[in-house]
């Protein structure tokens, strides 16, 4: 069976590799190339990934049949062979995907970003999963319908309530190891094959990046936190790794960097509103945790009188984090 790859993401090596199989899904197989780096194989109908390959499959492929864990890989000419199948990927007409996140500057000082980041806010409170961080903030501390929440949740809510504060204000500042005393705890924070802390990560640094525009601190300690955090990202699993290094280089999804796209170049709010359901729908939590992250890590170096006031972050009583979401939004309408 041979295939064309449509296109292929920037980190992906495009002519030599070898591997192994790391993992296979229903509609992915991740490749170990080296010991910390995994590259992806994805269907046509799936969004691109920084360290993915996109195949032309008119048809479900079955990755589970075509691929074993612990099966030799190797890229040879640009043509991908996996050993002991007939099984072949060309990578050589394969188109090259990026979005430059730096290229893109988030100002809510302009009313058309504020209009498109409160669109998009609207969106994550209308979608999210209760089990998400977005759900575990707004868990009113006396509710009784929330009284059954998880323990997971409980846990989500009471770390990011002590982490958040303090990674916002260490951003804002530009204080690096603070940033990253206050980023450790959310690595592998969560179930699941991309944990909660993780996605909320990816977005936060998406939002940041969009945000780096041509000043040259922002950039310096952008670009130690990003590698801080690739060593840090050793602690989670692989397949979340991967991701976490990615955009700790300003390399993120395609949903998630193309709704950051739709922040500052869309005049149409339908177009935004579009993004930010196509960017939610991912994974079970991923989707509204990386939404939130970017929508959090564009609100930093934004000259919003209330974002770092201590009323905003008083993490004994986080259950106000309704209210000055709320807050949030107003803020970015009014001084926009």
């Amino acid at each position: 069976m041979h295939v064309q790859a449509l296109s292929i993401g920037i980190q992906v090596p495009p002519h030599h590799f070898s591997g192994t199989v790391h993992s296979v899904f229903r509609q992915a197989c991740n490749i170990r190339i080296e010991p910390q780096r995994l590259l992806t194989l994805l269907p046509s109908e799936k969004g691109n990934v920084p360290h993915g390959i996109r195949l032309h499959t008119p048809s479900q492929p079955a990755f589970l049949d075509l691929f074993r864990v612990g099966q030799p890989v190797a890229c040879r000419g640009g043509i991908l062979r996996t050993d002991g199948s007939d099984f072949s990927v060309d990578l050589r007409t394969a188109r090259l995907w990026h979005i430059d996140l730096q290229a893109l500057y988030v100002d809510l000082g302009r009313p058309i970003h504020a209009q498109s980041w409160a669109v998009a806010w609207s969106e994550l409170k209308t979608y999210h999963r209760q089990d998400g961080l977005p759900g575990t903030m707004e868990m009113p501390g006396h509710s009784e319908e929330r009284s059954i929440a998880s323990a997971t949740s409980k846990i989500l809510m009471q770390q990011v309530a002590h982490t958040l504060p303090a990674l916002l204000r260490a951003t804002n500042n530009l204080r690096l190891q603070d940033a990253v005393i206050a980023m450790r705890p959310l690595i592998g924070l969560g179930p699941g094959l991309t944990p909660s802390g993780d996605d909320f990560l990816v977005g936060y640094l998406t939002g940041l990046w969009c945000r780096v525009g041509n000043v040259p601190s922002r950039k310096r300690f952008l670009t130690g936190l990003g590698s801080e955090l690739s060593q840090a990202a050793r602690t989670t699993n692989q397949i979340s790794c991967a991701y976490l290094r990615g955009a700790a280089s300003g390399h993120v999804s395609e949903p998630i960097a193309t709704l950051a796209q739709q922040l500052t170049q869309s005049n149409d709010m339908g177009s935004v509103r579009a993004a930010t359901l196509a960017a939610l729908q991912i994974g079970h939590t991923s989707g509204s945790d990386g939404v939130l992250g970017l929508l959090w890590g564009c609100l930093v170096w934004q000259p919003l009188p209330c974002l770092f006031s201590d009323d905003l972050f008083r993490p004994s009583v986080y259950s106000d984090s309704v209210v000055n979401h709320e807050i949030l939004v107003g803020a970015c309408k009014r001084y926009s």
